[in-house]
């Protein structure tokens, strides 16, 4: 927990030293553009987002039983990807595009295993309907002649 402080305050300085090295080797103006690309890039994909995540995810949940964890993540992940563009630097840069590469992450189950295809042909998923089917008895509790209950 100490370290994330000291991280936080050398970032900054970290990144003005990765954009002046670069300005050394390529200049000043290309620098520039590059920054204002970058920005304008992340603002770009903040702005267009907006209603794809939701409909991304609902389609990822509708898809079938396992998915996987690079899909359910990748909205938060496209959005954290166009705020680090739209931060001036080139370590955030870098940090955005591995955001974006397509790795992919372990399979998540998201049903139970008794509501999946092999379980009959009247098992539907859950949440579908709100009638629920099954058989049910009445077993009453006897009591023997001689015995009283109290």
């Amino acid at each position: 927990m100490r370290a994330l402080p000291l991280l936080l305050l050398i970032y900054p300085f970290a990144e003005i030293a990765a954009l002046v090295a670069l300005a050394d080797h390529i200049g000043g103006l290309a620098v520039f553009l590059l920054v204002l690309l970058s920005s304008l890039l992340g603002l770009w994909m903040l702005r267009n987002q907006k209603l794809g995540a939701l409909l991304t995810l609902g389609s990822v949940m509708r898809q079938g039983d396992k998915v996987s964890l690079y899909s359910l993540l990748w909205p938060l992940r496209y959005a954290l990807a166009g705020l680090l563009f739209l931060l001036p630097g080139l370590l955030s840069d870098l940090a955005a595009i591995l955001l974006l590469l397509p790795l992919k992450g372990p399979d998540i189950q998201l049903r139970t295993p008794g509501a999946g295809a092999g379980a009959g042909p009247s098992a539907a998923p859950a949440g579908n309907s709100d009638i629920i089917e099954g058989e049910y008895s009445r077993v009453d509790e006897q009591t023997p002649p001689g015995r009283r209950i109290q």
